[in-house]
């Protein structure tokens, strides 16, 4: 099915990121299938946060667990937490900008069902 790229857009960037990675990581279904990716630093920095989360979907309902967890996450937040997230299949992308939970889950929801039958 392909990878699901998240990106986060908020007051606490590199933060958010490694938050929202480790509460992924920690989610039975998605264990072992997410990753930072790190930007390449900028000429005269000497390092850089990570650029964006992915998620490798395969099969076995793991969009579904993404979909779910991720609108948790954003639940959970103490702050709203505007995120931008890009899912790729082979044939499309979806990018969606949001801080609803529920919206969120519901577009992610539809697009990884979308069909294939799940």
């Amino acid at each position: 099915m392909g990878d699901a790229q998240l990106s986060l857009e908020s007051p606490r960037p590199l933060d958010d990121s490694l938050e929202l990675a480790e509460w992924l990581r920690h989610e039975r279904g998605l264990q072992g299938h997410v990753r930072l990716t790190q930007a390449a630093p900028a000429v005269g920095e000497l390092g850089a946060g990570p650029d964006l989360l992915t998620v490798a979907l395969g099969s076995g309902g793991i969009g579904t667990v993404l979909a779910g967890s991720l609108a948790t996450w954003l639940q959970s937040r103490r702050t709203p937490t505007k995120v931008r997230i890009t899912l790729t299949r082979a044939d499309r992308t979806l990018e969606i900008e949001t801080g609803d939970a529920n919206e969120a889950e519901t577009l992610i929801a539809r697009f990884l069902s979308d069909g294939n039958g799940a």
